[in-house]
């Protein structure tokens, strides 16, 4: 083979070479970086209407980088949609004597807590009225672990879980004595001055890249009246930092 064939050949050899097999420098090329899902803001809403029933749910969009938790969620709200609806057609058909017509109502929507590289947590406070006085409120979170993909209890963020929380109890305690003093302004409000056991209630880790705080999310009656409305105090994270799960530290702010 002459001299000009070889090296058309050579030619053809690099020109036909993988792009991606030995960048500048000589270290092997990485695979592309994944391309984040996509979904329609539609997976993040249900909305529904009837003569009896009007229900609404929408979850943030920060959750839309983690299908399968918009999934399960989503699941969750077109069940509890069937229950209210079953709920509403139960009660308009039997309707207690002297109460006018009314359509129920069911709402819950989802905020972002605490966002970092590891965990997504979110909170959502669930509000129904049903008729009576007054509606009924459910508080709730979600802590979700974007590494291995699923929810985990805000216990399973320590080691030591019982530790953990006799170490938070007393915080929560003061901070809430304080909040409620500042709400009544000297006011004695009977049958609320004892301290609740805030493992009884959702506790939502906060922050933006790093938590730095937890806020425990106390409904009313449970602290206060109904008129004080929703107690949530917020506790720094620091001195729980020494009973956090070695998979977790990270998530959180240095003290």
């Amino acid at each position: 083979m002459g001299i000009r064939p070889r090296l058309m050949l050579l030619a053809a050899l690099l020109l036909a070479a993988p792009a991606t097999a030995q960048p500048l420098g000589g270290t092997p090329a990485g695979p592309p970086p994944a391309a984040e899902p996509e979904l329609p803001a539609t997976d993040l809403l249900v909305r529904f209407e009837s003569p009896v029933l009007r229900f609404r749910w929408s979850l943030a969009p920060e959750a839309a980088l983690e299908p399968a938790l918009v999934t399960g969620m989503r699941a969750e709200a077109l069940a509890e949609r069937q229950k209210a609806m079953r709920q509403a057609e139960a009660d308009a058909k039997s309707p207690p004597p002297g109460r006018p017509p009314y359509q129920t109502e069911w709402r819950e929507r989802w905020q972002p807590a605490a966002e970092t590289d590891l965990l997504l947590a979110l909170s959502a406070r669930q509000y129904s009225f049903t008729g009576g006085a007054h509606g009924n409120l459910v508080l709730r979170s979600v802590i979700w672990d974007r590494g291995a993909g699923r929810r985990i209890s805000f216990a399973e963020l320590f080691t030591d879980p019982a530790a953990a929380m006799a170490v938070l109890k007393p915080a929560f305690c003061k901070a809430l004595d304080a909040e409620r003093a500042a709400r009544r302004q000297g006011q004695a409000a009977a049958g609320f001055s004892d301290c609740p056991n805030p493992a009884a209630y959702p506790i939502v880790p906060q922050g933006d890249g790093a938590i730095g705080m937890f806020r425990v999310l106390v409904p009313p009656y449970e602290a206060g009246p109904w008129s004080e409305g929703v107690y949530e105090i917020a506790l720094d994270a620091a001195p729980l930092r020494n009973f956090l799960a070695p998979r977790y530290r990270p998530a959180f702010t240095n003290p």
